[in-house]
């Protein structure tokens, strides 16, 4: 007796993540691009290059600068819900 055949399956490689920005809108000036992301030792900083305006939260291993974004208009809102 022959042994069974073996089908063959065309695996599809995975699927290419695109990274998450680093370099946001500002939520005061609305440039492009001008907010920049820094984390380091559990502290993180957004600091928009063309109006001066900064943020700063404190972070976990697990943190991404889309979450510390996230977290400066959430801020935001607050801010702007109370006045």
């Amino acid at each position: 007796m022959g042994k069974r055949k073996k089908s063959t399956r065309n695996v599809g490689g995975s699927k290419k993540r695109e990274p998450l920005d680093t370099v946001f809108k500002c939520l005061f000036c609305k440039h492009e691009k001008a907010v920049t992301c820094k984390i380091s030792d559990g502290n993180a900083t957004l600091i928009c290059k063309i109006c001066g305006q900064s943020f700063s939260c404190r972070t976990n291993a697990l943190t991404a600068p889309i979450d510390v974004y996230s977290e400066w208009i959430d801020a935001t809102e607050e801010v702007n819900a109370g006045a």
